[in-house]
């Protein structure tokens, strides 16, 4: 009994108390670095792979972590049986772009740094990330990966080749369907901005081709 009452002693000496105006500091920083975030995310994205629900949530994961912390803060014996709460609670959301996960613990840290008052720490971290995300995007934006399906008949495959080849970039086959009156080739591209235009134009001037489609994969519909 005696034990508890200690323990009970050392976590109220060790809850801090806070003003409501540290606490409105701590939300407003916390919602300024929250921008530089989704301004990331959106920007090192594509108008095909940006997700405009995924970025309100790292919006709201930001902000909640840091209202978690400031509860951790100025009360540790609320803080112990929430954490015990949120223990018992599983995610089960899958993520399609491995660099999601990397936003969401960025969420986590600005929540962390802002209820902590590490101010200066937050700031570096999320610029040196943003300057990170934007640079590293770049070249993905650049050369996205396409793919290229091709249907026709009577047609020489070997000419089809030759055109997708003297496209500047990276291409590989995919599937190969050839038929007794038909055929479907699936090419894997990465070529530059506009070339994916130029191989249509070619591919279509050939006799023989019914159809020439260029899909982005990965792709989500909202």
């Amino acid at each position: 009994m005696g034990e508890l009452i200690n323990l009970e002693a050392i976590l109220e000496s060790s809850s801090q108390i806070m003003s409501i105006e540290q606490i409105l500091i701590i939300l407003f920083f916390s919602i300024i670095l929250s921008g530089i975030l989704c301004t990331t995310y959106k920007f090192s994205n594509t108008t095909l792979t940006y997700n405009k629900k995924f970025n309100i949530t790292l919006a709201m994961m930001t902000f909640l972590s840091t209202v978690f912390m400031i509860i951790i803060k100025t009360n540790l014996m609320l803080s112990v049986g929430m954490l015990g709460a949120l223990s018992i609670v599983r995610f089960r959301t899958n993520i399609k772009d491995t660099r999601d996960a990397g936003y969401i613990f960025w969420a986590l840290c600005i929540g962390i740094t802002s209820a902590t008052g590490n101010y200066f720490m937050g700031v570096i971290s999320s610029v040196i990330m943003c300057v990170f995300m934007l640079v590293t995007s770049k070249e993905s934006k650049n050369s996205e990966a396409l793919l290229l399906v091709v249907r026709g008949q009577n047609t020489d495959i070997k000419l089809i080749q030759d055109i997708v080849n003297e496209a500047k970039g990276i291409n590989k086959i995919k599937a190969k369907n050839i038929l007794r009156d038909s055929f479907e080739l699936v090419y894997e591209l990465k070529v530059a901005k506009d070339e994916d235009n130029k191989i249509i134009e070619s591919l279509r001037s050939l006799d023989g081709i019914d159809s020439v489609n260029i899909l982005a994969p990965n792709t989500e519909v909202m």
